[in-house]
C-alpha cells in the first residue's frame, strides 16, 4: 500500500502530518545540563507539549488485493508476496492496526494477481474454542485452511478440502447457516466455473487427540440459469415456527452475473430421515438498479429490526449502491443509499461490512473498501441519512486508528 496520511479528528487527535518540538525527558535535561548552561529563555509555568504521528515512521502494510474481513475486525489480504493477516486491536481505547503478518508455509501462488476472492469464517468447536476458516479461490481452485492456535499464526490446509475436484471461479462467501446454541454449522457457497452457485454446509469436531474434524455435506448446484457469476454473498434469516427446532432458516443470497444483481433464496432444511443439509435456492428476482455493479455485494441481517436486510455492492461507475429489504415488503428491495468516491478515484474492488452498535442506541455500518490496492474505512449509521458526512479514511500502516 502507499503511503499517506488523512486530518485529524479534533484537537490533539494525532496524525501523519502533524510536527512539533520534542520536549526532552527529565534523565536527558540531566545529562545535557552537564554539558550545557540551562536555558534561560523556557517560560515559567506548565510547557505544552504537541502530539506527533505515531504511526509515520511505520512501514506501511503490503498492497492489497482481494480480502476478508470479520466482524471483530480480523483481515486476511492477498498481497504481493502471498497471504498476509492483521486485526483491529480492541482491548485499548485507541484501537490501534496490528502488524501484518505473513502466513508460512502458504504457497506465495496465493498472491494479489491469482486470488479472485477470499471468505472468513470465525467458527467454534464443542470445548467453547475459536478458530478461523479460510476459503480462497485462484485459478479454478478452492483452498481450504485453518488456523492453528488463538493467536491465528499459522494456517493448516484442510485434509478434506470441500468442492475438492470441482472447478469454481470468483469470490465466495461463508455465513453461520443454524441458530442452535450447541452446534455450529456454516455455509459455503461459491461460483462454479461452468455457471450458478455450489453450496455445501459443515460441523466441526473435536477427536480424542484434539485436533479437529470438519465434516462436509453432499453438495449443491443452484442458480445454473444465471450463467457465470462472478461474485456472491449469502445471510440466514431464522423465523419462529411450531417445528420442533422453534424455527426455520432461509438462506438469501446476492450475486454479480453480468454486472447485474440477481437474488436466490430458498430454505435451508435437513432432509427427513436424518439426511445431509440442502438448501432449496431458487432464482428470484433482479434487483433494479442504474448501471452496473461489480467487485462483491455484502448481505448483513439486522436480527434487531425484524431480520431486516442491508446490501452494499460497489459501483462500476464509482461509488457504493445501499439497499434494504424490509419485513412488510420481503420481495423488494429499496435504494436508500447511492454514494459517489471523489473524482478520479477508481471503483472498489472488494469490499466487507458487517453490523455493529453505535452510540445512544444507535446501530452503525462498518467496513473496508479496497481501491487501487489500498484500504479505506468507513462507517455509516443505520438510519434515514445513512451515508451523511460519511467518509473513507486510509489504513496506511499499523499503530491507533481514529474513526
Amino acid at each position: 500500500m502507499d503511503n499517506a496520511s488523512w486530518t485529524g479528528h479534533g484537537f490533539g487527535s494525532p496524525t501523519s502530518s502533524e510536527s512539533g518540538t520534542v520536549i526532552p525527558t527529565p534523565s536527558t535535561s540531566r545529562a545535557s545540563s552537564i554539558s550545557q548552561p540551562i536555558s534561560t529563555n523556557i517560560p515559567s509555568g506548565p510547557l505544552n507539549l504537541t502530539s506527533l504521528s505515531t504511526t509515520s515512521w511505520r512501514q506501511p502494510y503490503p498492497s492489497v488485493g482481494q480480502f476478508a474481513m470479520t466482524k471483530s475486525e480480523e483481515v486476511v489480504a492477498a498481497g504481493p508476496d502471498g497471504l498476509f493477516y492483521f486485526k483491529r486491536v480492541r482491548d485499548h481505547p485507541a484501537k490501534p492496526w496490528s502488524e501484518s503478518r505473513p502466513f508460512p508455509g502458504v504457497p506465495v501462488t496465493l498472491n494479489e494477481l491469482t486470488v479472485s476472492g477470499l471468505a472468513l469464517y470465525t467458527g467454534h468447536d464443542s470445548r467453547g474454542r475459536s478458530w478461523l476458516y479460510l476459503y480462497c479461490v485462484s485459478g479454478g481452485v478452492l483452498y481450504s485452511f485453518r488456523t492453528t492456535d488463538e493467536n491465528n499464526s499459522s494456517l493448516l490446509p484442510d485434509t478434506s478440502p470441500p468442492l475438492a475436484g470441482r472447478k469454481v471461479t470468483g469470490k465466495p462467501t461463508v455465513v453461520r447457516s443454524n441458530k442452535a446454541d450447541h452446534i455450529d454449522r456454516w455455509s459455503l457457497v461459491v461460483p462454479c466455473k461452468s455457471g450458478g452457485l455450489l453450496h455445501t454446509s459443515a460441523t466441526a469436531r473435536v477427536l480424542r487427540n484434539y485436533s479437529i474434524d470438519v465434516k462436509w455435506e453432499a453438495v449443491d448446484h443452484l442458480a445454473p440459469d444465471l450463467g457465470i457469476i462472478s461474485a456472491v454473498s449469502v445471510t440466514a434469516v431464522h423465523s419462529s415456527t411450531n417445528s420442533c427446532t422453534g424455527y426455520e432458516t432461509e438462506l438469501v443470497a446476492v450475486c454479480i452475473s453480468g454486472g447485474q444483481l440477481n437474488v436466490v433464496q430458498g430454505s435451508f432444511r435437513q432432509n427427513p430421515g436424518a439426511g445431509h443439509w440442502r438448501w432449496d435456492g431458487k432464482t428470484a428476482t433482479r434487483i433494479p438498479h442504474p448501471g452496473e455493479v461489480i467487485g462483491n455485494p455484502i448481505l448483513i441481517t439486522d436480527s434487531t429490526s425484524n431480520n431486516q436486510l442491508d446490501l452494499i455492492v460497489p459501483s462500476v461507475e464509482g461509488g457504493i449502491f445501499h439497499f434494504v429489504r424490509t419485513q412488510s415488503t420481503p420481495n423488494e428491495w429499496h435504494m436508500i443509499g447511492r454514494v459517489a468516491f471523489p473524482q478520479n478515484t477508481p471503483p472498489a474492488s472488494c469490499i466487507s461490512f458487517h453490523l455493529r452498535s453505535g452510540g445512544y442506541g444507535k446501530r452503525e455500518l462498518c467496513g473496508l473498501v479496497q481501491t487501487r490496492g489500498r484500504l479505506y474505512h468507513v462507517k455509516t449509521t443505520n438510519d434515514g441519512l445513512p451515508w451523511y458526512n460519511a467518509s473513507l479514511k486510509p489504513i496506511v500502516q499499523p499503530g491507533p486508528f481514529f474513526e
